[in-house]
């Protein structure tokens, strides 16, 4: 097993169980911090391909878009079945911009697993057809990234509509 892969597991692994821990909780839920995530993961997926990628063929940019195309719509799913309640007072005070708490429950987990079968099936498809981008830790970030901006959007978008409707 190659160091790359070594790595690339341990990453995917890492941010499942960050990410997984973090569904299950009731977390404060501020639409400007939730953007936080996804933009370090995609500064940081950028620049590792940047620093790591020599050449980049067309068969590697049409598999890039299709698992971003893919990751964003699961993460608009995992913003749809996001549930939302207020917070209580003694939440305010820990977190005093924010007045909802979210969670995806264990749904989102079985999202979360799905995205990363898919993920891993397009990229042992795409290393046969010769796509040697699509294996790299840099696209592993930009996936993960992807997802979470659609669920911020989707988020954003339902917290907005709570707002109105209980105002």
């Amino acid at each position: 097993m190659s160091p790359q892969l070594l790595f690339n597991a341990l990453v995917i692994v890492l941010l499942i169980g960050y990410i997984g821990y973090r569904q299950m909780q009731w977390r404060a839920f501020e639409p400007g911090r939730i953007w936080r995530g996804p933009i370090i993961l995609a500064v940081v997926g950028l620049g590792y391909l940047a620093y790591s990628t020599t050449a980049i063929g067309t068969l590697d940019i049409a598999v890039l878009v299709l698992e971003l195309a893919i990751s964003v719509g699961i993460g608009a799913l995992m913003g749809a079945i996001a549930t939302f309640r207020p917070l209580t007072a003694e939440d305010r005070v820990r977190d005093p911009r924010a007045q909802w708490a979210s969670r995806t429950g264990g749904v989102g987990i079985v999202l979360w697993v799905t995205m990363i079968a898919v993920r891993i099936g397009i990229d042992v498809l795409a290393g046969m057809a010769g796509s040697h981008l699509a294996a790299s830790t840099g696209v592993i970030l930009l996936v993960f990234a992807a997802n979470r901006a659609g669920r911020a959007i989707t988020m954003g978008a339902r917290l907005q509509k709570l707002a109105r409707v209980s105002a």
